[in-house]
């Protein structure tokens, strides 16, 4: 009976010790899953530092090397520029206009002395191989303001095809318009059908009247290189 007792107490001290055993291990092994994931966390912390130092560092670089094509891109343009204004300044000193013509930078201008209709002001210009003149900054606008001479004058704008915008005949692009170039309180469509524009004869600037009013008119048309 006593050795039975014995035996049994013998067995559950080997189990006890192996519980604690096991116990003991899984503990050990929570400890070094602990620590493992720490350091695991640790590096991943350390690698999301430098990686973002990186774009930091690479954002920087793109900002600067896009500063420096930027100011590359303006400095061509500038240049480009340049280079085109001398080549234009060398070639105007060599274009000329037909006699009866006067030329202001890269145009010749023909003003009439006979009066016509503004449709047969066109049709005239076109038979000298022109247009009835557009004008298209202020520089060409006071060069022929003083070549009309206070004298009606039509030019190749109008609003025939829809009332209020006015079109370019030379090349059907709408006008954008210009306060300074008009006549006060114009153009107004006083009446009825006044669809193309003049120089007004009181040297106010540009007016809409009836174009079947005959008028001076102003064609337009490239220069052309001298002969050698």
């Amino acid at each position: 009976m006593e050795c039975s007792r014995m035996a049994v107490a013998s067995r559950f001290r080997v189990h006890a010790t192996i519980l604690l055993l096991a116990m003991a291990g899984r503990c050990s092994s929570q400890q070094m899953d602990h620590i493992q994931l720490t350091l695991i966390a640790n590096s991943m912390d350390n690698i999301s530092r430098v990686l973002q130092a990186q774009t930091v560092a690479s954002e920087r670089v793109m900002e600067k090397f896009t500063s420096m094509a930027t100011a590359q891109a303006v400095a061509s343009e500038k240049v480009a520029a340049g280079i085109m204004k001398i080549f234009t300044l060398m070639a105007t000193d060599h274009l000329v206009c037909e006699g009866g013509w006067r030329r202001l930078r890269t145009f010749c201008y023909f003003i009439s002395k006979d009066t016509s209709t503004w449709q047969d002001s066109r049709q005239k210009c076109i038979a000298l191989n022109s247009d009835l003149v557009k004008i298209t900054h202020d520089e060409e606008y006071d060069f022929l303001y003083r070549l009309a001479k206070g004298h009606a004058t039509y030019i190749g704008l109008s609003d025939q095809q829809q009332e209020g915008t006015y079109r370019w005949v030379a090349d059907g692009t709408i006008h954008q318009s210009v306060e300074s170039w008009w006549q006060k309180g114009e153009p107004n469509s006083a009446g009825s059908g006044e669809d193309c524009i003049h120089f007004s004869s009181r040297g106010q600037g540009l007016n809409d009247i009836s174009c079947d009013r005959e008028f001076r008119y102003i064609c337009k048309k490239l220069a052309h290189l001298a002969l050698a």
